[in-house]
């Protein structure tokens, strides 16, 4: 029964992608360590299965990070419906059924701990390589976690139960899930450059492969040991904060 819905969502999700097509940013080039289509993770480059496909083309060390949990930086929400659907379209660790509840659902990660973090590489090439990790509320009494299909969902079993054939749940949410999820995004100067913006796309293989992401410094620069940032969603403010220079290696990577 699994391998049998398992495939059918393969395949949903594979017609879907393939559908997008490719997404350029108009802002700047980016010549990216890993080849298309796989992912950036500590140094190599990783596909969608797991699979190692070499080392990166570069690296990334020097960088900076903002939580809400440490006291040492600042990361504060200011639009919640939109961080909700990044949890969801973009990283994929929360609302994936027809409905969600306690910390499967988004509004759990809303209250929860989140680190965002943005490291330079070792070259001269003008990128960053944005680093997000979630985790959802935690309740020292008691926590859970619970999906349910919608009625068509519930449909889709009977009639798996009674003739072997499974139809995927339409209201279930299909992409990969990306916890940590990392994106190689190019930099471009601002604010007569004294500042600097680095815009991109979400996760190949996710529901935020074709939305628009920015990661913005309005004043400041690599060098510095604080950043003020604005991270972005469509261009509509999300989140913002201040970062502080990484003082362990890879940032704790």
């Amino acid at each position: 029964m699994k391998k049998i819905i398992s495939l059918i969502g393969l395949f949903i999700i594979t017609a879907w992608i393939s559908s997008c097509g490719n997404n350029n940013n108009d802002n700047a080039q980016l010549n990216t360590a890993c080849p298309a289509g796989t992912t950036y993770y500590n140094g190599s480059c990783y596909t969608n299965t797991g699979a190692i496909v070499g080392s990166a083309g570069y690296t990334y060390s020097n960088g900076f990070y903002a939580d809400n949990y440490s006291g040492t930086s600042s990361l504060r929400i200011v639009n919640g419906a939109k961080m909700q659907e990044f949890f969801k379209l973009a990283m994929g660790v929360c609302d994936r059924a027809a409905n969600n509840y306690g910390q499967a659902s988004c509004q759990s990660y809303i209250g929860g701990q989140m680190d965002m973090i943005i490291q330079f590489p070792t070259t001269g090439i003008n990128s960053l390589l944005a680093t997000f990790i979630a985790k959802p509320a935690y309740n020292p009494h008691i926590n859970y976690s619970a999906q349910l299909p919608s009625g068509w969902g519930m449909l889709g079993l009977a009639l798996g139960w009674t003739t072997g054939i499974y139809i995927p749940d339409p209201k279930q949410y299909y992409g990969a899930y990306r916890n940590p999820l990392q994106l190689e995004m190019p930099v471009s100067l601002i604010n007569n450059s004294v500042g600097f913006s680095a815009n991109g796309y979400g996760d190949y293989w996710t529901g935020y492969n074709r939305t628009k992401l920015t990661i913005e410094v309005p004043q400041g620069k690599a060098q510095d040991y604080q950043l003020p940032f604005i991270f972005k969603i469509q261009d509509v403010p999300a989140a913002q904060g201040v970062m502080t220079r990484c003082r362990t290696v890879n940032c704790g990577l």
